[in-house]
């Protein structure tokens, strides 16, 4: 499993951002951010927290912290016109209980069309 440092590098490369892009988004400097990548500075946790969001990743995955869903930056090819299922699944999570369930009933209604 890949250490922080080399994720926080590999997802910012994905998205296309360069350092400066995410430093600021942080709210700090380029220098700060690049020595996270390098692995030379540790990265704060609340840093963790923002970038799970940027990236729409679980803090778990970026922590290479092992339990039952770890983000996965293989779902990010495209899976519909233009969303992922990172992003459908990441949605998803986002909805009430009452939506999900809702969703839930749906997709088993789907699937029994077949």
């Amino acid at each position: 499993m890949k250490q922080t440092h080399e994720l926080l590098r590999e997802l910012r490369e994905k998205h296309q951002y360069c350092q400066a892009y995410v430093a600021k988004y942080l709210g700090t400097t380029q220098q700060s951010y690049s020595n996270y990548e390098l692995g030379i500075r540790e990265i704060p946790l609340h840093h963790i927290v923002k970038l799970s969001h940027l990236y729409q990743v679980s803090v778990d995955y970026l922590l290479s912290i092992e339990g039952p869903y770890m983000g996965s930056i293989n779902l990010s090819q495209e899976y519909l016109e233009g969303v992922s299922l990172h992003q459908v699944v990441y949605d998803i999570q986002n909805l009430d209980e009452e939506k999900r369930k809702s969703l839930a009933d749906f997709v088993r209604f789907l699937s029994s069309q077949d």
